[in-house]
């Protein structure tokens, strides 16, 4: 028995169902976790790719510099910077880029961003020459993004009413417009980041707290304008889409179905979010750690479902509309 709701004619799509759904074909098809799970395990126990030695003392010398500027008084100040600096760069690895938004794998270990496994330390590769990094990262973002394809478009198959063409060259086809998209963004972000650091340097030269003022409620804004996107990379994997067809049918049916959306959403950033504090509770050198990652794995990929049976079932609501408005 089919086990993917069909979308009711003339209704919009229901939060509930959709989570339940998903849940249910997550439950059905144990094998969507192997891609996440295995990232962790890579970035777990994996090599990591360091950018200590090459940035340490760039920070170091930049933080001296600041320190004698700032004189006695903001001594406290730079040594809780150098105690985050040490940190941020202990912990750092190049290889959790392989973990790729809009469309990735997701993973739990790329928040935690272990130094430590049941093992002990895995190797370190330190990165001496900013060559080895734009090529270490274009490298792993170039995977994750293909892995991240091959994820989704699992998932858009299992969670398919009927069966959903397949195969290499439309696994190719979606990996490039995954790109496209990927690329796309990006170039909007830095667009739409030149007027706000412009404005935001203006403020602060007159007063640092309009500045702060302004820099929130400019990312409040972005982020409105991003919001309509979200269902951009489902385009793809369901209908087919490029990447252009696919912003602009998400676009158009987040500002229709906004409330619902809004609140699938903003759901689902709870139901992630609170029990990432869970998985987070065993230490990265704990075997029980193995808990959080299948745990994290089986949540996130059971509410990406859910996001595909809701897409559906908020385009035929769309179509629907579309008629209606054209009878």
């Amino acid at each position: 028995m089919n086990s993917v709701p069909q979308a009711q004619a003339g209704l919009p799509p229901r939060l509930m169902t959709a989570l339940t759904a998903g849940f249910n074909i997550v439950t059905g098809r144990i094998y969507l976790l192997l891609l996440p799970i295995g990232v962790d395990l890579l970035l777990w126990f994996g090599p990591r790719f360091s950018l200590k030695t090459l940035l340490q003392p760039v920070i170091q010398s930049w933080l001296s510099g600041a320190e004698m500027m700032g004189g006695a008084d903001m001594t406290g100040v730079f040594t809780t910077f150098r105690s985050l600096w040490d940190t941020l760069l202990e912990r750092f690895n190049l290889l959790s880029f392989i973990s790729t938004l809009p469309v990735g794998v997701p993973s739990l270990m790329v928040g935690t961003a272990p130094v430590q496994n049941p093992l002990g330390s895995p190797q370190v590769i330190e990165l001496k020459s900013w060559g080895q990094v734009f090529s270490g990262w274009l490298l792993f973002t170039l995977i994750g993004l293909v892995l991240g394809s091959f994820y989704f478009g699992m998932i858009a198959r299992s969670t398919a009413a009927k069966a959903l063409q397949t195969g290499l060259s439309q696994t190719v086809w979606e990996a490039g417009q995954v790109l496209l998209l990927a690329v796309a963004l990006v170039v909007i972000i830095i667009l739409l980041a030149i007027p706000v650091t412009l404005v935001t340097t203006i403020l602060a030269m007159i007063n640092l707290g309009l500045a702060q003022f302004a820099l929130l409620l400019m990312s409040f804004v972005l982020l409105w304008l991003f919001i309509p996107l979200v269902f951009s990379p489902h385009g793809i994997f369901v209908a087919h889409q490029t990447f252009l067809q696919a912003m602009v049918v998400s676009a158009r049916m987040v500002r229709l179905l906004f409330p619902g959306i809004g609140l699938f959403l903003l759901s689902a950033l709870i139901l992630v979010q609170g029990m990432s504090y869970l998985w987070h509770i065993p230490p990265e050198s704990s075997w029980l750690a193995l808990a959080g990652i299948f745990g994290n794995a089986f949540i996130s990929t059971a509410l990406l479902a859910a996001s595909f049976i809701y897409y559906r079932g908020a385009v035929s609501w769309v179509e629907t509309l579309r008629r209606k408005a054209t009878a």
